[in-house]
């Protein structure tokens, strides 16, 4: 048999093979058929993913937890949010900064040993500013751990600093930093109304230079947020620590879905490592840079004292939301937000 011939047998008779194969048609409906298939597998892949993805960024955060207990067992007290001498006096403003001159470094900072970061922890001079040439190669290098899996923003950020006379903040100049390796995830300043970045005393688990104790926790360590996602995607910071004088501003991406200018909406230096729960629920669209803000739909993931984790919605009540955020306010969480 022969493919499109006409072939003659060995007794004289002729025979016409029909060639065999796909028509037009039938083509284009198996074609369609798989279309409709990879059509509806598509969105089942996304969600297994997302779903791998927020089980990895919960992970992060129980390692982190752990990481903060065995400090805690190590020193009898949490790390402080961030090291700094404070040079200057408050204004009062809740948006205003306090002038400081470092060094900065921030409890991720303190608690690498105990996430398996003990030679990273080892290379830091944490006498020297994070912006030091001597701590080049420890505050850009990435630690997985303080990344989300979903955050989709750079792995190594640009300090924006705040001008001495007020105005917008612009990108860092020479001597700052243009190599901080990001992290997905902030401490919490507490939280309450009226509620300003830095008064004092605060009422959540991380500030300038306050090692809390378990004791101070009345609230009790699962009613305690310690440490929520704040992505670089939303608003690019380091887990290394505080820059003096920097500003806490939008990712590009982001300030472009406001119609903004980076940098037109900032905050003050401390927002660099931790954040307040203030008027809005987390991934809020309202949410300034110092908002707990993460890249999973409607929530956030969150760490509480205790090393468990919770999610919250983006819709919780704001009281339930402050309330989480402060570890003495002595408020009623409710079991349904």
């Amino acid at each position: 048999t022969w493919y499109g011939t006409t072939l003659t047998s060995n007794r004289g008779r002729t025979m016409r093979v029909r060639k065999h194969g796909f028509t037009l048609i039938e083509l284009l409906v198996v074609i369609a058929i798989i279309a409709i298939l990879i059509g509806l597998l598509l969105p089942a892949v996304q969600k297994v993913r997302e779903a791998a993805a927020r089980a990895q960024c919960l992970n992060n955060l129980k390692q982190v937890g752990v990481a903060l207990h065995n400090y805690e067992s190590s020193h009898q007290s949490f790390p402080p949010g961030f090291v700094s001498t404070v040079t200057g006096t408050w204004s009062g403003g809740g948006n205003d900064a306090v002038a400081e001159s470092g060094p900065g470094w921030s409890f991720f900072a303190f608690i690498l040993p105990f996430i398996e970061q003990d030679n990273l922890f080892r290379s830091i001079n944490l006498s020297l500013p994070i912006t030091d040439p001597a701590n080049a190669t420890a505050r850009s290098t990435v630690v997985k751990v303080y990344r989300c899996p979903s955050d989709t923003g750079p792995t190594q950020v640009t300090v924006w600093m705040a001008p001495a006379n007020g105005g917008t903040p612009m990108p860092a100049t020479a001597g700052t930093v243009t190599d901080l390796a990001s992290c997905s995830y902030a401490g919490c300043l507490g939280g309450g109304t009226p509620a300003v970045y830095e008064q004092l005393p605060f009422n959540g688990m991380f500030h300038r230079n306050r090692a809390i104790k378990v004791a101070e926790i009345s609230d009790g360590l699962s009613n305690t947020i310690g440490v929520g996602e704040r992505m670089s995607a939303f608003s690019p910071n380091g887990w290394a620590g505080v820059i003096p004088g920097a500003a806490t501003v939008y990712s590009a991406e982001h300030a472009a879905k406001l119609g903004q200018a980076v940098g037109a909406t900032a905050r003050p230096a401390i927002t660099q490592v931790s954040v307040h729960c203030r008027s809005s629920g987390p991934n809020a669209a309202t949410a300034s840079p110092g908002s707990f803000y993460g890249p999973h739909n409607n929530s956030c993931n969150f760490l509480n004292m205790d090393g468990s984790t919770r999610l919250i919605p983006s819709n919780v009540a704001i009281d339930t939301f402050r309330a989480l955020a402060t570890r003495n306010g002595g408020e009623v969480i409710p079991g349904d937000y």
